[in-house]
């Protein structure tokens, strides 16, 4: 049974009316709206949104947002952009994030499908190593402009996965040291294949990790071995996913029409959220703050959880657009 704030009567679009958060979800997946996050100083404003968010175990969310990546507090305080020591913005165009430990530090990983790069990077902007441009295999790539990786993570034994998302979508696979390896994928509907691999998540969940491939264009999650051998498809029902993130036994998977869905250890859906209103406008970058509905989203690029397992929701949106949830016990 879908949950609102309020009764199903009354519209979303009389959210200023409303004394409670909007909810969403089903069953044991009910999530409350956190309001006012995060906090801006005057003059500061979150800007055109095209990428992901991470958040690390001290709290801190990293967005990253037009030409740079803001962090915000624990206490969801705005507390600048992450810069390159020399001070110059190093990192334009963000599109997937994460962070990971590597070693004993927590870094970033960020990959730029503009500059064709993956970048680890530390919380003080140094950057630890990159792999730029594509593998270098005779006949995979004509030119570099044919290469555009959206995403990367990284392996507790240090491989890296690279997935080439807006270009042919190929999964880069490199070891600890940055030496290839080998690739899998490509364009396709088939079983292994992809249409725009936007993005890739290692699954940690069980003693047997796995790889959790966001298939955008043909609307479904995939699940493959860190060999890269297809598994089985996990939902084929999604609203193009392009992004993930798992807390604890629970994975999200944010879609680009407007929706995060949640599953369980296991891989079985739990529930959907931000959905509800059928008649909302979705899936458009344009769509400004007076259609914008309190729980409901409208084109879900980057998702994650913060070390409280709190869920964030970063929209595709020229305005800028974040939801924070919590889950409602």
């Amino acid at each position: 049974m879908i949950v609102f704030a309020l009764s199903t009567a009354v519209s979303f679009a009389q959210n200023s009316l409303k004394t409670v958060p909007a909810r969403t979800g089903q069953g044991a997946g009910i999530y409350e709206v956190v309001r006012n996050w995060p906090k801006y100083p005057e003059g500061t404003k979150l800007g055109n949104l095209h990428g992901d968010m991470a958040a690390d175990s001290k709290g801190r969310v990293y967005i990253a947002t037009g030409g740079t990546i803001q962090v915000i507090s624990a206490d969801a305080v705005y507390q600048g952009e992450l810069r390159a020591k020399n001070g110059n913005k190093a990192f334009r165009g963000v599109h997937g994030m994460k962070v990971r430990r590597i070693g004993d530090e927590e870094t970033l990983l960020i990959a730029m499908p503009g500059v064709k790069r993956v970048v680890n990077v530390s919380f003080e902007g140094s950057v630890v190593w990159q792999i730029i441009g594509p593998p270098k295999v005779e006949g995979m790539y004509g030119n570099i402009s044919q290469y555009n990786p959206t995403d990367v993570d990284v392996a507790l034994d240090g491989t890296v996965y690279i997935v080439d998302g807006y270009g042919k979508s190929l999964v880069h696979v490199y070891d600890k040291e940055r030496k290839y390896l080998k690739t899998f994928g490509g364009k396709g509907k088939e079983d292994g294949k992809f249409n725009i691999c936007h993005n890739i998540l290692i699954d940690n969940r069980t003693d047997k990790p796995t790889l959790l491939i966001s298939d955008r264009q043909n609307n479904r999650l995939q699940l493959h071995d860190m060999d890269g051998n297809f598994i089985r498809t996990i939902d084929s029902k999604l609203g193009r996913p392009c992004a993930a993130d798992i807390y604890g036994e629970l994975l999200a998977v944010g879609e680009l029409d407007g929706r995060v869905s949640l599953y369980d250890k296991d891989n079985k859906l739990i529930s959907r959220l931000g959905d509800e209103p059928k008649n909302r406008k979705k899936a458009g970058n344009r769509i400004g703050p007076p259609d914008w509905h309190e729980g409901a989203l409208i084109a879900v690029h980057g998702c994650t959880f913060d070390s409280k397992g709190d869920l964030y929701a970063q929209e595709w949106n020229v305005h800028g657009r974040l939801t924070k949830y919590t889950r409602v016990k």
